[in-house]
């Protein structure tokens, strides 16, 4: 959960936020691709993982720089 207190803090989040997204997709890379026909639970865990770690840079930004039409 995104806990709304100063621009430090906020930016402190975002910072590990993205380190974390970005040690996800080391882990993705460096992982073997499983036999044809066979579901890679891991891999589909760490994805989803990934997709959340997203959602929340993309809302921290938004907060950090709002997209003001003037």
């Amino acid at each position: 959960m995104i806990h709304l207190t100063t621009t430090q803090d906020l930016q402190s989040q975002l910072q590990t936020i993205k380190q974390q997204k970005l040690l996800i997709e080391q882990e993705m890379s460096n992982l073997k691709k499983p036999p044809i026909g066979t579901v890679d639970l891991s891999f589909h865990r760490m994805k989803k993982q990934k997709t959340e770690l997203q959602e929340k840079i993309t809302k921290l930004n938004s907060i950090l720089c709002p997209d003001i039409i003037a």
